[in-house]
């Protein structure tokens, strides 16, 4: 075990013993106070009901009321519980003596409201009386009970202590355990984790815990998964670069040995040539950008961005290419005003232009791509349609990720970070993109952005 079970278990444990060990006091001195009391004073029911009658007879009858009721408590009833009363100077009321031990346990038991009522402390015509019943003097009844208090030998002693000492230690044993276990298993996750093993799960071994710890080891799962799925992400994404490098920079190669192989061509190798290096510069300020956002260092969100101007912008840039690729570019919008967003543009822009451009290039020739405008429960929704093959379904949910590339149209020109380049840029807006099949034909691609707007 390690040294956070070894503080619980002795902070726990030495907090118990001494807790017990000050209760334990705590009840001996009071049994032996009270041993002293019945020493001197009667300590049954009956006496607690004579004395308080006999103080409520002095608050409201006065001191001759209450000698009255002495007198006859004594004479009729001689084998009855015998209430004396005593003023400041120790002059008993009825002239009985009194025991000095035992008139002081009584006053201090009255100055001291102890419980159960053995004495009550009265003023009546400027005069303190004490009033109780003693054990010894008239009461040979009483005087002849001796008060014995119950103690268990030695060993019973022993025991009681052996027995409490173990039942703390096996508690905060447990306790220590219960706290240190799932650290001690975190902690080694942790380690696992610091090699390399990204496989380290520790929810199975919190068990049914439903407390801050259990949280804790849920958040640890969460966090390994998501570096478990970054580093494989980070693998895909080097050996796809790789691969997407590779082509261009051949054909780089090839121009340059042309070039040299065929001198009087030199002017068309120039222009492969610097074909190639515009691809390789366009592919590098792609992944850029995607590295960017993927590593959360986008810009600020502190542009007020008229959207429906935006969404102009988009489709004028995008309809001079969809009218070389034999396709139109609408849009329309239900919104009556513009509304005002606050975001990044340059980022937006991007974004919807990478779905736009997408869907040009994967619409059908001679078909419309239309882009919609309106309100959600969220915000703003702007749905892409274009008129092509679609996606299969299997490949939907992977469309948005670096590289990816439909299938059924693997000649198309690209590299396939375009919408993913767009989700990025999206989710750093707290918005959410998706794409789905059109009954139709086709593909949807729909953005919803959180509503953070301001009317015009």
């Amino acid at each position: 075990m390690g040294r956070l079970f070894w503080k619980i278990l002795i902070t726990f444990w030495v907090t118990l013993l001494v807790a017990g060990a000050i209760s334990g006091v705590a009840v001996w001195l009071h049994q032996r106070s009270m041993q002293d009391m019945t020493t001197n004073l009667v300590v049954r029911p009956a006496s607690f009901i004579a004395v308080q009658a006999a103080a409520n007879t002095l608050k409201h009858g006065g001191i001759e009321s209450l000698r009255g009721m002495l007198i006859d408590q004594r004479d009729s009833a001689p084998e009855a519980v015998q209430v004396y009363a005593v003023d400041a100077q120790g002059n008993e009321l009825l002239n009985r003596p009194v025991l000095d031990e035992a008139l002081a346990l009584a006053r201090e038991g009255a100055a001291k409201n102890i419980e159960p009522p053995l004495a009550r402390l009265v003023q009546k015509d400027n005069k303190d009386y004490v009033l109780f019943a003693p054990r010894s003097g008239q009461f040979p009844q009483y005087n002849q009970l001796k008060t014995h208090t119950h103690r268990p030998p030695n060993d019973s002693w022993l025991s009681l202590i052996v027995s409490g000492i173990l039942a703390s230690f096996v508690s905060s044993l447990l306790l220590a355990w219960y706290f240190s276990h799932p650290i001690h298993s975190l902690r080694k996750a942790f380690g696992a984790l610091a090699e390399g093993d990204l496989n380290q799960r520790v929810a199975v071994e919190m068990g049914s815990r439903r407390d801050e710890i259990a949280d804790l080891g849920k958040d640890f799962d969460e966090m390994a998964s998501q570096l478990q799925n970054l580093m494989v992400s980070q693998k895909r994404l080097l050996h796809d670069v790789s691969h997407e490098l590779r082509s261009p920079l051949a054909r780089l190669q090839v121009s340059i040995g042309l070039a040299r192989q065929q001198p009087d061509k030199m002017e068309a190798t120039l222009d492969r040539i610097e074909q190639e290096a515009g691809r390789l510069d366009t592919l590098v300020g792609e992944l850029l950008t995607l590295s960017r956002l993927e590593a959360g260092v986008a810009p600020a969100m502190d542009e007020y961005l008229d959207i429906q101007e935006l969404l102009d912008a988009v489709v004028e840039g995008a309809e001079f290419e969809a009218q070389a690729l034999a396709c139109h570019v609408s849009f329309s919008s239900e919104l009556e005003e513009s509304p005002v967003y606050r975001g990044h543009g340059e980022l937006l822009y991007r974004a919807l232009e990478n779905v736009v451009r997408n869907a040009i290039h994967h619409t059908a020739p001679h078909t419309e791509v239309s882009i919609h405008l309106s309100r959600s429960a969220q915000g703003l929704r702007i749905i892409v349609d274009d008129q092509g093959a679609g996606v299969p379904e299997t490949e939907l949910e992977h469309i948005f990720e670096p590289f990816q590339r439909s299938s059924q149209n693997l000649k198309i020109n690209g590299y396939g970070l375009g919408l993913a380049i767009a989700k990025r840029a999206i989710t750093s807006h707290d918005g959410t993109i998706q794409a789905s099949n059109r009954a139709k034909g086709g593909l949807r691609v729909e953005i919803n952005l959180p509503w953070q707007t301001e009317k015009k």
